[in-house]
């Protein structure tokens, strides 16, 4: 996530349309080539509820990839810009990766269980 952050500035900062196609593969590239670890952190924090912390991260994605498709427009249309929009996502990808450091793969994911009307829901 870094890389990608690194990857959006630089093509914010350029104005030549090439290098700017190649530093956005460049993000897309280095956000796509983060799947695998990302996956492998879902299953060794989420263990036995594995499936769960991966359908709550793809879920997050997508609401994300939804929110962002139509924010991208209305920055644009506010800021006249088609670089204003990357700030935002520069940001969240920084602060996607401090995060990212944060979490310690080793610790399984506690859950309580949740007992309503004398059911258990989970355990």
């Amino acid at each position: 996530m870094g890389s990608a952050c690194t990857f959006t500035i630089a093509a914010m900062l350029t104005h030549q349309q090439m290098l700017t196609l190649v530093l956005l593969s460049l993000v897309y590239g280095s956000i796509t080539f983060q799947q695998a670890g990302v996956f492998a952190v879902c299953l060794d924090v989420g263990r036995k509820h594995a499936g769960a912390i991966v359908g709550l991260m793809n879920t997050s994605a997508a609401l994300g990839g939804l929110v962002s498709s139509v924010a991208y427009g209305y920055i644009v249309e506010y800021f006249h810009s088609y670089d204003a929009p990357f700030v935002p996502m520069a940001a969240l990808l920084l602060l996607g990766t401090v995060l990212w450091l944060k979490i310690d793969a080793s610790k399984e994911l506690q859950v309580e269980p949740i007992i309503i009307a004398d059911t258990v829901l989970a355990r």
